[in-house]
């Protein structure tokens, strides 16, 4: 099937009876990277969530590939990847143990070989056997992003992606968000700071 991207028509979204977004309409073509900004509290997050399938919009369709996303629930999040601020990490378990969880769910049987060339593309590698609990935040965040060098996809919904990396890392983020775009993925991205390394395709801003 050809990926004809995500697309969103006609969306609000509320949280507590007050209106984050009304009518809004997003389209995130192949091989496309969007930057989405926006003050604290304006629903960026919400909207990533709602994209993503963890939060019911209060009117309008989301389709993938030209589909409503809730007529082909297991096709479109086998597709996406969503990391976001909360990690989704098990506190109690190993980063081998956490990846691991993911990485079968993808069908991957067998994923020790990929999870030792995405921490070590990262640094981490040697904290592979300790539980996530014990690693630092900037730590942390490395193990969710190796969830990009593992699992296959074709969209990436990523908020805050950049947040808590030293400046190599970002770099290396950048180039694989770039690498993924240039491979025909679908990337929506938030930060706080605009990513120099970064070629973006759009930006889309919300208003508080």
């Amino acid at each position: 099937m050809t990926n004809k991207g995500l697309l969103a028509s006609d969306l609000t979204i509320s949280r507590a009876e007050h209106v984050l977004l009304e009518g809004a309409e997003l389209e995130l073509a192949p091989s496309t990277i969007t930057y989405l900004y926006g003050e604290n509290g304006s629903g960026k997050t919400s909207l990533m969530r709602c994209l993503s399938g963890l939060l019911q919009a209060d009117s309008g369709k989301i389709y993938w590939n030209g589909q409503p996303i809730t007529s082909l629930d297991s096709e479109y999040f086998q597709d996406l990847i969503f990391l976001a601020h909360a990690l989704s990490m098990k506190a109690e378990l190993t980063i081998l143990e956490n990846l691991s969880f993911y990485a079968r769910l993808r069908g991957i049987k067998d994923p020790k070989s990929l999870i030792d060339d995405a921490t070590s593309q990262l640094g981490i590698a040697q904290l592979q056997n300790r539980r996530f609990a014990e690693l630092s935040a900037g730590q942390q965040h490395k193990v969710a992003l190796c969830r990009l060098v593992i699992e296959p996809a074709k969209i990436w919904i990523l908020d805050e992606p950049f947040v808590n990396l030293d400046k190599a890392t970002r770099h290396w983020l950048a180039l694989l968000i770039q690498e993924f775009a240039k491979q025909g993925g679908t990337v929506l991205f938030t930060s706080h700071h605009e990513i120099e390394e970064l070629a973006i395709d759009q930006r889309i801003g919300i208003e508080h």
